[in-house]
Parts: C-alpha cells; structure tokens; sequence
C-alpha cells in the first residue's frame, strides 16, 4: 500500500494520509507544480468505483475536480484538487444551524444545489450526497465531492442496487430503484431538516414499502416538530424551509421539487426575503 514520498505518474509526491473511508483512503500529494493534490486510492476490488469518481470531468467551482486515473501496486488511484475546508458536520458546530449561522448555511445550501444543477445538466447524478462529501469554507463556500457513487440519470443494474449512505438515501434509492435527479433532492432535504432542527429525521422501514406511501417519516417529523425561531432571527426564513424540506422529502419522487433549479430558486427567495442576500 501506498507510503510517504511514494511517486506517482511521475508528477506527484504522496505526503500523508488525510483519511479514510469504507472504500478508499486520501493522502495529501504535493504536484511537481508546486500545488497540493489528493490522492484518492481505492482497494483493488473496486475499479469500477474508481472509474465513476475519475471520469467526473466538469469544471465547476462547487464541485471538486479530478485529473487523472492511475494506480499504485494494484490499487486504483484518482488525482484530485486538495479542496481546502471542513465536513459540513464539522463546519457547522452550533445547531441549529439555521438559528446559529443562517446566511452561511443558506450560502452551502446555494452552493450545494449549484453543483447538482451542474452534474444534472450534464445526465449525472451524485447519489451520495452527505455531510462528509460536502467541503464548508469560510462564509459557507461549498464544494461537493467524492464521485464514486456517481452515475448517469436513471441507470439500472441487472440486480436491484442499493446505491448511497443509508441516512441520505431516497426511499427509491433504498429501495435499489433506478434513480433520478429527484433522489439527489432528497438528500438535500435531508440536511435541510438538519439545518432547520438540528438533528437527522427518523426513518422508518415502511420507507422500503409501496413506492407511493404517504406514512413519509422525515415529512411528518417536519409536520409534527415543534420549531420556533428564536425573536431575533426572521421566522419568516424558517417557514419557508420548512416548508421547502417538507417538499423534498415526498415519498412519491414526483412530488418533489421538478429539479435543483427550482429548489434553488425557492432558497434564494427566502434568503432575499429576510435580507440574507
């Protein structure tokens, strides 16, 4: 496995480990460039995962870029950008976020739902949109990454697949259900209601059931807490995500907002209501 000054491709030093995940580990790599990089090193077994977060090709400036797809003693490896922040999770230490920080947090949400504009517009979906893909920087800069999950709207497998992190995952996505760019708007309502509560909504197994069942969980959690805004923060702003959260999290994916667009237009509105833009 992969060690302190390993080179790689011959343009890359690989420095230390920044973390590690179920499928991977990242280290820091120094370009001959002068400039820092991660290298993404997957296990042997998952080429095809390597793949899907390699030919992620868009330049954006909410999504993080990758470069090159090689290899290091059997292991794929993707070359990224070193993408400078925090997990959202770590970010965002008060909560209710919304309460706390509610210009920077809105700022995240903007900048979350412009990378999905951008992945949809192009036939790809993220489908493993969590707090840990999202980098936060200062004032609530976002970027979205890790693409090894990513795959073309509506992809479908010879068996059913249960692509994404069980918390985030849309009912379809539970499910193993070819997915749209409706299931990445669930993810997004669910870190909304974390936003506006400050905890995940429940989930129960009933979200396995009938695809169009309206005993919704996070919905009715939406419906049922209660949340008042402090008298010194605008309840207007609340209000009206909430009522954008309890939207997103439809069982029924058509009942969703129709796409990232208009969940970002319907952000933006808020914000400028309660002068936060």
């Amino acid at each position: 496995m992969a060690i302190a000054g390993t080179r790689l491709d011959g343009r890359y030093t690989l420095i230390r480990p920044l973390g590690r995940g179920a499928s991977s580990v990242v280290y820091l790599a120094l370009g001959d460039d002068g400039k820092p990089y991660t290298a993404k090193i997957f296990h042997k077994h998952l080429q095809e995962n390597a793949h899907r977060e390699a030919r992620m090709y868009l330049n954006h400036p909410n999504l993080g870029r990758t470069f090159a797809l090689s290899e290091i003693d059997g292991h794929p490896t993707v070359i990224g950008l070193l993408i400078m922040g925090q997990p959202l999770f770590q970010f965002y230490k008060e909560r209710p976020t919304l309460l706390h920080t509610p210009r920077s947090f809105v700022r995240t949400l903007l900048d979350l739902l412009a990378a999905l504009i951008a992945m949809h517009r192009v036939g790809l979906l993220h489908r493993d949109i969590k707090p840990d893909n999202i980098v936060v920087n200062t004032g609530g800069r976002a970027v979205l990454v890790d693409y090894d999950l990513s795959g073309p709207i509506g992809e479908e497998f010879r068996v059913p697949v249960r692509i994404g992190t069980q918390a985030f995952q849309s009912p379809e996505a539970q499910r193993g259900e070819p997915q749209t760019p409706q299931s990445d708007l669930w993810s997004v309502g669910i870190l909304l209601y974390w936003g506006l509560y400050g905890e995940l909504p429940e989930r129960d197994d009933h979200l396995e059931g009938h695809p169009h069942s309206t005993k919704d969980a996070p919905a009715q959690s939406i419906l049922e807490h209660d949340f008042r805004a402090p008298h010194t923060q605008p309840q207007s702003l609340y209000q009206h995500l909430a009522a954008l959260a309890l939207k997103l999290l439809q069982v029924n994916p058509q009942q969703r907002p129709n796409s990232a667009e208009q969940t970002r237009a319907r952000v933006i509105e808020a914000a400028r209501a309660d002068g936060l833009l």
